[in-house]
C-alpha cells in the first residue's frame, strides 16, 4: 500500500512538472490541482501548520545547507522573505530537509545563522517533502494558492522573480 502511494504521488509530481515547465494553466485541458494537506512541523519559531495560513498564498522551499543549489538562492529567499514581511501577499516557509546523517537541525540552524538568514525555518523529517510530494531531490519551490491548491512548482534553484511571478500567477 505505501509503495502504491508512493507511486501515485510520484506520477503526480511528473505531472505536476511537466504542466509547469510547459507553460500550461492548471485550467486548460482538464487538469485537476492537487489540493495540498495540511502538515504540522517544528521550526525555528515553534510548530507550524499549513492551516495557519489557510486563505493566503503560501510558498515552501525545500532545502538543505549541504546542497550548494540550495545555498546558492538562500540570499533570493532572504530577499524574498523581507519583501514578504511588509505584505500580505504571501508567507515564505523554508522546510530544512533532515535526514538525520547529512542535514540536522543542528547543521541547518548554524548555517542559517552564520549567514545571517532571518527566515522562518521549519524541520521536515520527510512528512512533507517525502511523503506529501515525493520530491526526488532539492532545492525545490512550491507555490499553494489561497485555496490550499498547488498552483506551481520550480525544480531546482530558483530566483526572487520567478517566485514573485509564481505568487502572482497564484492570486
Amino acid at each position: 500500500m505505501k509503495r502504491s502511494l508512493t507511486l501515485i504521488r510520484s506520477m503526480l509530481l511528473a505531472l505536476v512538472v511537466l504542466v509547469v515547465m510547459s507553460g500550461i494553466s492548471w485550467a486548460q485541458d482538464g487538469v485537476e490541482r492537487p489540493l495540498v494537506p495540511d502538515f504540522v512541523l517544528d521550526s525555528n519559531e515553534g510548530q507550524i501548520s499549513l492551516s495557519d495560513y489557510a486563505g493566503r498564498v503560501v510558498v515552501l522551499n525545500f532545502w538543505a545547507s549541504w546542497c550548494p543549489p540550495c545555498r546558492a538562492e538562500m540570499s533570493e529567499f532572504e530577499k524574498l522573505h523581507k519583501h514578504l514581511a511588509d505584505s500580505d501577499e504571501a508567507v515564505l516557509l523554508m522546510l530544512n530537509q533532515i535526514d538525520g546523517r547529512r542535514e540536522t537541525v543542528k547543521t541547518g540552524t548554524a548555517y542559517l545563522a552564520e549567514n545571517g538568514f532571518t527566515f522562518l525555518n521549519l524541520y521536515d523529517y520527510g512528512q512533507v517533502g517525502g511523503a506529501i510530494f515525493g520530491l526526488s531531490g532539492i532545492p525545490t519551490t512550491v507555490v499553494i494558492d489561497k485555496e490550499g491548491y498547488l498552483s506551481s512548482y520550480v525544480v531546482g534553484p530558483t530566483t526572487f522573480q520567478t517566485v514573485m511571478d509564481m505568487i502572482e500567477g497564484a492570486k
